[in-house]
């Protein structure tokens, strides 16, 4: 009768194998694309930045007939588990005929918005509902001012002597955030099952919000409603009643 000797087992394969099942185990399951619109009041289809401007081009401030709400728009999913924040960046907005360009900036924590002052008037910008993160400073001509956005959230620059101007500054905590077409309609990849909180973020402020089920059971599109203002929604109708 023959004895054969057991083969040696290599303990550092069998780790790595542990640890290949482990992360397997612990990584979110990817459900696919969350997929809606934004519906948006009539008003916001209108494409004057400030109601209290006259239409007339001077020069300075060119009557544009394109764009509205829609282009400075942005749907972001919060609360999602598995999801990590994008890597920081320095994002630059160039200000020119009392406009930025883009009026829009999304990314990570720690990121860095770079303000050129290209237009022919002083700036005096700053975040007036956070003053301590960007406070008020005024920008020359052919200046360049640079800000560093470290919190997740929401922030609004605006200048003090021309309300108009606008730049909307979203920090994100995870990659899953979409803009808005021209439709309303947004796509938002890689979603993983289970429940998040999705906020719409329209000209320069959280404009609705609301709990989400994401899944691949979930197959029918996002609806999500701007109220106008002074209009009262969903919740507060509730509330009142």
């Amino acid at each position: 009768m023959t004895l054969r000797t057991p083969s040696r087992v290599s303990f550092p394969a069998v780790r790595a194998a542990l640890s290949l099942a482990l992360a397997l185990a612990a990584a979110p399951v990817w459900a696919g694309t969350l997929k809606g619109s934004v519906k948006m009041p009539d008003a916001a289809k209108s494409t004057r930045l400030y109601q209290g401007y006259w239409r007339i081009e001077n020069g300075n401030v060119p009557v544009n007939n394109a764009g509205g709400a829609k282009l400075e728009t942005a749907v972001v999913l919060e609360n999602v588990n598995g999801a990590h924040p994008p890597p920081p960046r320095t994002v630059t907005v160039e200000m020119g005929g009392l406009d930025a360009h883009p009026r829009m900036v999304i990314s990570g924590p720690g990121s860095v918005l770079e303000i050129k002052n290209t237009g022919k008037v002083r700036l005096d910008m700053s975040t007036p509902a956070t003053p301590s993160v960007m406070p008020l400073e005024q920008l020359p001509p052919g200046a360049t001012r640079r800000v560093k956005f470290d919190a997740p959230g929401g922030y609004a620059v605006h200048d003090a002597q021309y309300p108009h101007i606008l730049i909307s500054v979203i920090i994100v905590d995870s990659p899953l955030y979409s803009t808005v077409d021209e439709k309303g309609g947004f796509s938002i990849a890689g979603v993983p099952d289970g429940h998040a909180h999705l906020k719409v973020w329209s000209r320069g402020k959280w404009a609705a919000e609301q709990d989400v089920e994401t899944g691949s059971q979930n197959k029918e599109e996002l609806v999500v409603r701007i109220a106008a203002p002074g209009a009262k929604d969903d919740k507060e109708k509730d509330a009142a009643e």
